[in-house]
């Protein structure tokens, strides 16, 4: 069988394999930026509890390899009675790793902000919130758009790793074709190398642009 045969016949496997990667990532993204904003939010509070937890939280999901993360979450959990399946176990897992990170970049941009801002808005009665919400967050999420593209595109590579507990997603398709038809090896990889490419060159160049639009003026 010739290439154009082989890719003939993997890649509609392959775009299944695709959509359960686009559809992992997309969820789980949503949820890690939920995750990250609260931690990013709970990181600047001025109650010790809420900054401990939040700083605990994201010390111990990025201190930690996020293939343990994943195999304790759908092995060994189970064993306290939190049973997973495998697309909960790697959305979940994917959105309490990445929404970490996200945390740090939201807590870093808030810090961002000078601080005569923020005495400016409560010098004029502002209170906490509204200081929050119509001060602080407009100009964070200025700042912290590109560094979050770049994170989200991080997380949809790191859904190549949740093929491990049996998820039939990209990587996971592609093996399959490997080791069940002997289909070319290089071929299949370079194939899914390639769909992954496609979802993630499209977040790179809109990090581009919005880091463009988003520069400030001086």
């Amino acid at each position: 069988m010739n290439i154009i045969e082989i890719s003939k016949n993997s890649i509609p496997f392959l775009i299944k394999g695709l959509v359960v990667t686009v559809y992992i990532a997309f969820i789980s993204g949503i949820f890690a930026v939920i995750i990250g904003v609260i931690g990013g939010l709970c990181r600047n509070s001025r109650i010790f509890i809420i900054r401990w937890i939040s700083s605990l939280y994201v010390t111990i999901f990025r201190g930690t390899p996020f293939l343990i993360q994943l195999y304790i979450t759908y092995f060994i959990l189970p064993s306290f009675g939190i049973m997973l399946n495998v697309l909960q176990a790697g959305i979940g897992i994917l959105a309490f790793n990445s929404g970490a990170y996200i945390s740090e970049i939201v807590r870093a941009g808030i810090e961002s902000i000078p601080k005569e801002q923020t005495d400016a808005a409560l010098s004029l009665g502002m209170t906490p919130f509204l200081k929050m919400k119509l001060i602080i967050m407009p100009q964070t999420i200025r700042v912290i758009i590109p560094p979050l593209v770049g994170q989200l595109i991080l997380l949809v590579k790191a859904t190549s790793v949740i093929s491990l507990i049996g998820v039939f997603d990209l990587v996971k398709v592609g093996r399959e074709l490997v080791i069940g038809t002997g289909a070319n090896p290089i071929l299949i990889y370079s194939l899914v190398a390639f769909f992954y490419f496609l979802i993630c060159y499209p977040l790179y160049c809109l990090s581009i642009v919005i880091e463009k639009k988003l520069k400030l003026p001086y």
